[in-house]
């Protein structure tokens, strides 16, 4: 049987973390740099569309979430990150499905 969307986006989940944890130093966590990198790479509009491409936003993101400040995210500080993107993804969802409702059913 073929994996569901949901398995499948796991997967691209875990292999994109393992792909840029590679790229320099430990290859099992994510410096500042690397995580900057994925995620202006795999989620241009997330990071331009809500203003989160300021340099202040990562670094206080990364501060967040190194629970261990070692300065470096492991996997379950990434699944962290993850977790706040989708929250910020499903509120602008909201907001999108709002504002075409509006136009057109007027706002009350």
């Amino acid at each position: 049987m073929p994996d569901t969307p949901i398995e499948d986006s796991i997967f691209h989940i875990i292999h994109c973390y393992h792909l840029y944890a590679a790229r320099e130093g430990d290859v099992d966590t994510l410096s500042l740099d690397e995580l900057d990198a994925l995620l202006t790479e795999n989620m241009p509009r997330f990071m331009e569309g809500l203003g989160r491409s300021q340099p202040e936003y990562l670094k206080q993101l990364f501060q967040v979430a190194d629970k261990d400040k070692d300065n470096q995210i492991c996997f379950d500080e990434f699944i962290y990150i993850v977790g706040k993107v989708m929250k910020d993804y499903h509120l602008q969802y909201h907001r999108q499905l709002c504002a075409h409702y509006c136009r057109a059913n007027g706002p009350y």
